[in-house]
């Protein structure tokens, strides 16, 4: 599957669209996880052309905190962590976050199944929503996929992509330290210049990974399709999209807090209606939990 130039390139530099935005854990931007030589992205039009859509029911743990940021995810494209069995002893089986805290607030949501893995799979969000992962998860060997990547010319490019960005810098890093021009403009025309190269190598490796993708199509499987009923030492990880909340779980401790009724009360009576709120303590959270078949792993 080859991919559109505009499906991929509206990045930035380095900020999001000029904004100062609060995005999960290890966020950055795609061409920061190309550049590492490591990672794979995995997006919903690219899985769809290998194993087609799958619906799934799952949990999301967050905090009051982060309860306005899924409204840039649910209903969208961009995938969410989210899961469906958890150890006795692991923070999500009592209610509590992982990149969110304390968390206390427990989302039941339907969606699209991107990838699930019986462990957290240790995914990393780029800033267009995009989830990458270590490629030795599947290949088995950390030098597999770096070989593949130079078989198919991707370290080549990636070094010139490097030698071009240098130059650029070097050119105006030059005018800027005679005098000609002032530290601003030194940026910003380095930024404007360099996106020609960013965007041309994104695409370039995006099109060999897709085709990559494709050949390896059985240990992507393998690896992105975990068994159901195989349990966790910690949780498991399901990345969905087009998610829509089915009803929600709030521990006491939240409703206690000053800032419930007027303020994080009416952000998640955005995503779901008061009657599908359930309230109470970590006991009756796992009871709730339960009767939605969410699993705790005794191991």
């Amino acid at each position: 599957m080859m991919i559109k130039l505009k499906d991929l390139l509206n990045e930035e530099w380095l900020t999001h669209k000029g904004k100062t935005m609060w995005f999960p854990a290890h966020t950055k931007p795609t061409i920061d996880w190309i550049s590492g030589g490591q990672h794979v992205a995995l997006y919903p039009k690219q899985i769809e052309s290998l194993f087609g859509k799958q619906p799934i029911s799952s949990f999301h743990v967050t905090s009051p905190e982060h309860l306005r940021q899924l409204g840039k995810i649910i209903g969208k494209k961009k995938t969410i962590s989210t899961f469906t069995r958890a150890n006795n002893d692991s923070p999500l089986a009592k209610g509590r976050g992982i990149q969110t805290g304390l968390g206390g607030i427990i989302f039941y949501m339907k969606g699209t199944l991107l990838a699930k893995n019986y462990m957290d799979f240790e995914t990393k969000p780029d800033k267009t929503g995009r989830r990458w992962v270590e490629a030795h998860y599947f290949t088995k060997d950390r030098m597999k996929f770096y070989r593949a990547m130079k078989k198919g010319g991707i370290v080549k490019k990636r070094q010139k992509f490097f030698d071009d960005i240098y130059d650029v810098k070097q050119k105006y890093e030059k005018q800027w330290m005679d005098g000609d021009i002032e530290y601003d403009d030194y940026h910003k025309r380095v930024e404007k210049e360099s996106g020609v190269f960013i965007n041309k190598f994104i695409k370039d490796f995006f099109d060999w990974q897709n085709k990559y993708l494709e050949r390896n199509k059985a240990a992507i499987k393998k690896f992105l399709r975990t068994p159901d009923d195989k349990p966790s030492a910690w949780w498991n990880e399901a990345l969905i999209y087009d998610t829509k909340v089915i009803d929600a779980f709030v521990m006491s401790r939240i409703t206690k807090s000053p800032e419930w009724e007027y303020k994080h009360k009416k952000e998640m009576l955005k995503y779901v209606p008061e009657s599908k709120i359930t309230i109470g303590t970590p006991k009756k959270f796992r009871d709730w939990y339960k009767a939605r078949e969410g699993i705790i792993d005794q191991i």
